[in-house]
């Protein structure tokens, strides 16, 4: 059975949204404030669809009303969300309902001229000046630029400058707290006006010490958001900069492939005889808010489901890596550059609810079948192997591993989730054509659900900056169920898309705190990663403990095991109360103790945990995306 646990009535409109270079129809809704549900605690045998009202604020700092039209950016805002899992939907296969649905409510601000004159005031008390960047200059160099950066530019703190707004955000009637607000910023329209780009220089690799926020030019930014809260800034004003390449306004076209790759360039060039129609920038401020802010950042879907990697009652998560050595150096090890006790820290510290062990494992000396994968994988042979059977070579790690499996990774406990990684310290050489390659996330080539990982590094790896540990830790967000924040879908289009051409603007999702970025400036899951695991989690836990509790009511012995069940019913409506409230960690952790409880009693009654769960059915939204993270702007 299916039902939606809610009390905000919402009503739908139509409404006619510009998405780039096409006319959509597209369903939306407008809003009305509501008490939040009660907590019901568990319904057995019921699958319950949590739907939560979410403020939306988009705020408007150093814009004047007259400047927008405000009406073209709201046409193109969605009106509800609807997370799915989105892996299964490339085979064209309904995967888990997540029992999750949010509906907005849009409130729009502008800041007064006492706010703008003290965060303009901040911004240029608190920046250091320097040189322009590499990119910045590169502007300077196009054919077609209105005008030209000019020394010196200050490099500002991207963090900090999200706390200001924050901290700020009530003197406009704000509350960045319980809802989304974002803030767009334009200096460039103030005679105290400065060049400026944002940094994030807190946090250098752990392996090689090596700091991308503070030496790289290309991640000198536009935007951040997600270290303090769930606030997030998109500010035109600053750069140019290389991460969504606006510093280019000669060529639409950067791929060459006939179609523009559609990115804002900076607010000057919002202008007659600029790159982009003055008429533009309302919808260009919506696009962003729609498929960078909301669909990636505040309520995206999850790549993969996140309960398939769920321990069992009373049993732990394992990240398990197992090193293969292939670098021919033995003064070296890929040991060395992973540590493998702040892998499980930084695991540990995503998803508290969860025991957690990291162990690794190290294989210093070739084994054959090893090579020959990597052989295979990398293209430097074309050799017979198992990936024959799924049509390319880049099969070969995941079926030579799920083959020999027990060859390399232990057992551990029957209640356990392993999470395995299988890494490479390897060579530019061997690598080949996968040079490049920091690691993927596989699926089983089948169904969209998640196997193992791969992950690769080398003395070319380490001299880019980057040792195994950070990158471990992204592809067990991935395994776990995270996206990127540069890609995602949008569910009112039923569109899953990164990156690339009408949307290439989305690389703006990466200047947000996470390690799922591709930025390497942060080693932690910020904000927004933390908001959408533990929601995925309090609804696929009371949802999975629904299932099974209907099995429990109906066995014999039932009163036998009343006790925990009364366990888990409080455990439920604890975490139904913190997930109104907004407390998303409490709804997690609270969400998992019921179905531990409920899984206790149903062992003890012999029934099956075994996970039942309604599928949500989609439109296939592509081919299985077989690629893995690479290294982006190697040499800057």
């Amino acid at each position: 059975m299916n039902r939606v646990s809610t009390s905000i009535p919402w009503r739908r409109r139509a409404f006619l949204a510009l998405l780039v270079m096409a006319l959509l129809l597209i369903p939306s809704a407008a809003l009305a404030q509501s008490a939040p549900p009660s907590s019901d605690g568990l319904e057995p045998g019921e699958h319950v669809t949590y739907e939560q009202e979410v403020p939306i604020n988009v705020v408007f700092v150093g814009y004047e009303e007259g400047d927008l039209a405000l009406g073209d950016m709201e046409a193109v805002l969605p009106a509800a969300y609807a997370p799915i899992v989105r892996y299964p939907a490339f085979y064209g296969l309904a995967g888990r309902d997540m029992g999750l649905n949010f509906t907005f409510d849009y409130s729009t601000y502008f800041a007064d001229a006492a706010f703008e004159d003290d965060f303009f005031g901040y911004l240029a008390d608190t920046g250091t000046p320097g040189p322009m960047t590499l990119f910045q200059s590169d502007y300077n160099a196009q054919v077609n630029n209105v005008l030209d950066v000019t020394d010196p530019v200050l490099y500002i703190d991207g963090p900090s400058a999200e706390w200001w707004l924050m901290d700020n955000a009530g003197r406009l009637g704000v509350d960045p707290a319980q809802g989304y607000t974002i803030f767009f910023i334009n200096w460039y329209s103030r005679p105290d006006f400065q060049f400026h780009v944002y940094t994030k220089t807190d946090a250098p690799d752990p392996d090689t010490g090596y700091n991308f926020g503070e030496v790289r030019d290309s991640r000198k930014m536009i935007a951040w958001g997600g270290s303090h809260g769930r606030t997030w800034f998109y500010d035109l004003s600053a750069g140019p900069e290389a991460w969504t390449d606006n510093w280019n306004v000669d060529d639409p076209d950067l791929d060459g492939d006939g179609v523009e790759d559609y990115r804002m360039p900076p607010i000057w060039e919002y202008a007659a005889g600029g790159f982009r129609d003055p008429a533009a920038l309302s919808e260009d401020l919506g696009l962003v808010a729609r498929f960078v802010a909301i669909n990636l950042l505040f309520t995206p879907s999850p790549l993969y489901d996140p309960l398939v990697s769920s321990p069992g009652p009373e049993g732990d998560k394992i990240l398990h890596v197992e090193m293969f050595e292939l670098d021919g150096n033995g003064r070296v090890q890929g040991t060395h550059y992973y540590n493998a006790p702040l892998a499980g820290e930084l695991m540990s510290d995503f998803q508290p609810y969860y025991d957690w062990q990291s162990a690794v494992d190290l294989n210093p000396r070739a084994i054959a079948g090893v090579q020959r994968t990597l052989r295979i994988f990398s293209g430097r042979a074309l050799l017979q192997g198992c990936w024959q059977n799924f049509g390319t070579p880049f099969a070969q790690m995941f079926c030579f591993f799920d083959r020999n499996y027990g060859r390399f990774v232990p057992a551990y406990g029957p209640q356990d989730y392993v999470a395995a990684q299988f890494a490479f310290h390897t060579t530019a050489t061997r690598m080949g054509d996968q040079f490049g390659l920091l690691g993927f996330a596989d699926d089983d080539w089948v169904t969209g659900t998640p196997s193992y990982v791969f992950t690769f590094g080398a003395r070319e790896y380490r001299e880019l900056g980057y040792g195994f540990t950070s990158t471990v830790v992204h592809e067990g967000g991935h395994h776990i169920g995270l996206s990127h924040p540069h890609d995602g879908y949008d569910a009112e289009m039923g569109l899953d898309y990164g990156p690339g051409g009408s949307l290439y603007f989305a690389w703006s999702g990466d200047e947000a705190d996470s390690v799922m970025n591709y930025l390497g400036t942060t080693n932690l899951f910020g904000m927004f990663n933390q908001d959408s695991m533990n929601r995925y989690i309090f609804a696929g836990y009371l949802n999975w403990a629904n299932m099974i509790l209907a099995d429990i009511v109906a066995h014999p012995d039932a009163a036998s095991v009343q006790a925990y069940v009364d366990a888990a019913e409080a455990a439920a409506m604890l975490a139904q109360d913190a997930f109104w409230a907004w407390d998303y960690d409490a709804a997690a952790a609270h969400a998992r103790t019921a179905y531990e409880q409920i899984g206790l009693a149903a062992m003890q009654l012999g029934i099956s945990t075994d996970m039942v769960a309604p599928m949500r059915a989609i439109t296939p939204t592509g081919a299985p995306p077989k690629e893995g993270d690479p290294i982006r702007f190697p040499n800057n």
